[in-house]
């Protein structure tokens, strides 16, 4: 074997190794890291993010350094504990008065059902007494099983609540270490910059893997950005309509559609549709084309905009975020679904800053070696392989 082929088997075989160290790295080594140290790598992103407001105020307000850091992180953490008393308390105030008429509400949806039920066995005169006393059991059945896993359910949630609870000193300790986390690394985050990424001191032309980052990074803190977009922007706009509409429970309702739209190509349909077709099955067609009014509205307007939210966002077609979606899905399911469009993006990216060039060029100079082997025989040497 000549010098180049040798070569690209090294580097091929290199490229292997590392992809094998990258799965390594990603299965152990990351989750133990973001065990022992997440609530500084949690800071580390809220310190750069607080930086120009520091600056403001070291420039516009001649501040001292040490004042306007504390004087944010304060702030920030006033702001931060305030968000998430209010979000627990709504969150366990609107579980408890579910689970707390969990066995009235599991009635109710039940008696609906039923009655959605046994309006198809009368509209189905056609079958037999048999046929249709069969299916009238099985449908007993069914729903005496429902009411046994929504019953199970309440109780579920109540041990959850009381898990979470339970949890609340040590949620305590890793906010106080995360506060302090943010202070001290904002405190001296210029020195920390710059001892990590030192000044070049001329500008030098992009190289392929920071190229790869930057895109990479753009593309999936775009697709992130979309998702959560679209799931308080369904939250907010069905727990208000539905409120206006006198709908009870409107606030859980818009966090559940809100839930389903973060899983792609599903999304809230799987609850307002079926929803829908029950209510027209009781004759409640007024909550009926309420619910088909809202959702027909809400998708009309997603089909119209999230094309062009994508594009701008990720910097790739719609037509690739699709292929990456229907690739994960076979690949991954739900997960892949939602992976996809992201392992595309960086794909993308790859390909923009000639990753597989080398890769492309070692197979290639391979596939033309096996070419000369092929043609000469074992015994003869290629010759001038690279031409």
């Amino acid at each position: 074997m000549n010098q180049p082929v040798r070569y690209a088997t090294e580097r091929i075989a290199l490229r292997l190794l590392a992809a094998v160290a990258a799965v390594l790295i990603f299965r152990f080594a990351l989750p133990f890291v973001w065990d022992a140290l997440s609530p500084f790598i949690i800071a580390i992103p809220i310190a750069a993010a607080l930086q120009p407001l520091i600056r403001v105020f070291e420039r516009r307000l001649h501040m001292n350094r040490g004042a306007a850091v504390a004087f944010w992180v304060v702030l920030f953490a006033a702001a931060m504990l305030a968000l998430v008393y209010w979000f627990v308390s709504f969150a366990v105030g609107q579980i408890v008065t579910v689970a707390s008429n969990a066995p009235t509400l599991v009635n109710g949806a039940i008696g609906v059902l039923r009655e959605a039920s046994d309006r198809i066995l009368d509209a189905a005169e056609k079958l037999s007494g048999t046929v249709s006393d069969s299916l009238r059991d099985s449908l007993n059945t069914g729903f005496k099983w429902l009411g046994e896993q929504g019953t199970a359910l309440a109780g579920a949630t109540l041990n959850l609540l009381l898990g979470f609870a339970s949890s609340l000193p040590y949620a305590l300790v890793y906010a106080n270490f995360l506060i302090l986390g943010v202070y001290f690394i904002t405190r001296r985050y210029p020195a920390l910059h710059d001892r990590i990424f030192p000044p070049k001191p001329e500008a030098a032309a992009e190289d392929s893997i920071t190229m790869l980052r930057r895109s990479a990074v753009r593309g999936v803190i775009g697709y992130v950005r979309v998702q959560v977009l679209w799931f308080i922007l369904l939250m907010v706009l069905s727990t208000v309509f539905f409120q206006f509409m006198g709908f009870q429970y409107a606030a859980l309702i818009g966090v559940v559609a809100a839930l389903l739209e973060m899983i792609p190509q599903f999304g809230c349909g799987v609850f307002f549709i079926p929803w829908a077709a029950v209510c027209f099955i009781i004759q409640d067609s007024h909550s009926g084309w309420v619910i088909v009014a809202f959702y027909s509205v809400y998708s009309m307007m997603r089909r119209l905009i999230d094309p062009k939210l994508l594009g701008v966002n990720l910097g790739m077609s719609p037509l690739l975020s699709l292929v990456g979606m229907f690739v994960g899905m076979r690949l991954g399911g739900v997960l892949g679904l939602i992976l996809g469009p992201i392992a595309m993006v960086v794909l993308v990216s790859a390909v923009h800053a000639r990753i597989f060039d080398g890769l492309a060029h070692d197979v290639a100079l391979l596939v033309r070696y096996m070419k000369v082997r092929w043609r000469l025989g074992r015994d003869t040497d290629p010759v001038n392989v690279e031409k």
